[in-house]
């Protein structure tokens, strides 16, 4: 209910000042069109990592292998942290921030004990 009041005193105040409504509309479509364009990649890491999160695949501390054409071939490291938007490797030649959505979306398994490939 109090929205809405204020809602009409809005539309109100605007139209006494001479504001067109009908503008203001469409410049907020296409402000909400371009930030969610801009924000896509954004939001699907997050989404990604509530997923990885909830689903736990692994966890921080474990050896993993992450298997994934667009990450570049595979990946082997120890998972030092994981957050909303990155999962964090540790790999040979330092760590490495891999977005959740590649994750996601690699064939994600335990690393190979080193000796016994």
């Amino acid at each position: 209910m109090t929205i809405s009041v204020a809602g009409y005193i809005l539309i109100l105040t605007l139209d006494l000042l001479g504001v067109s409504v009908q503008h203001l509309l469409l410049g907020g479509a296409i402000v909400g069109v371009v930030l969610g364009i801009a924000l896509q990649q954004i939001l699907a890491n997050v989404f990604a990592g509530v997923v990885l999160l909830m689903a736990h695949p692994f966890s921080v501390g474990r050896r993993i292998r992450i298997k994934s054409g667009s990450l570049g071939g595979e990946l082997v490291g120890l998972v030092t942290n994981v957050t909303l938007t990155y999962v964090v490797l540790e790999l040979e030649d330092g760590p490495l921030n891999v977005p959740n959505a590649g994750v996601l979306a690699a064939a994600v398994g335990p690393a190979p004990v080193p000796g016994k490939e």
